[in-house]
């Protein structure tokens, strides 16, 4: 019972953790030429804006999640390993909004024009809804990704595209 307890205390930082990553990553505007697209930053940036809807999202190695909640939410961790977060927030009601379900789906390429699928897995932790998928990298490597998001109840998706270099 005591690591249960443990488990679900370090999910809650961790849960923290990551609405702090969602509420200030971003992107200029998404529709710019490829060439243009600028690297991913933690600060200093915007959501996307679709419609009543802002989508947030960030990126980073995986080792800056602790073993016991990247095994919680199978996801893998090590030096060659990242994981993208998006967190969707409907604010048509004010301007903090709701978390809100959606269909998130993706893939990262890199400059050989590989590409691999991102599997989203959703997170439910009391009102905060993210969607969570780890990836792999080389060290110095530049990803591009391409990530469609269409929330739940809305007739659109927008798809985010960012690239940002990882290191181990």
């Amino acid at each position: 019972m005591a690591m249960l307890h443990s488990i679900t205390s370090m999910t809650r930082r961790w849960i923290a953790y990551l609405a702090l990553l969602s509420g200030v990553v971003g992107m200029a505007n998404p529709v710019m030429a490829e060439s243009q697209i600028p690297e991913a930053r933690v600060m200093n940036q915007e959501p996307i804006q679709m419609g009543n809807y802002q989508i947030y999202f960030s990126a980073f190695n995986s080792t800056f999640v602790p073993p016991g909640i990247a095994g919680h939410y199978n996801l893998r961790r090590g030096d060659r390993y990242g994981i993208v977060n998006i967190a969707i927030r409907d604010v048509s009601s004010n301007e903090l909004g709701t978390a809100v379900t959606g269909k998130v789906t993706g893939h990262t390429m890199n400059l050989l024009t590989q590409k691999n699928s991102l599997k989203f897995s959703e997170v439910k932790e009391g009102s905060a809804i993210y969607y969570l998928a780890d990836f792999k990298f080389s060290d110095e490597e530049l990803l591009k990704f391409a990530i469609d998001v269409k929330p739940q109840g809305s007739s659109q998706s927008e798809t985010i595209r960012f690239e940002q270099v990882f290191y181990h």
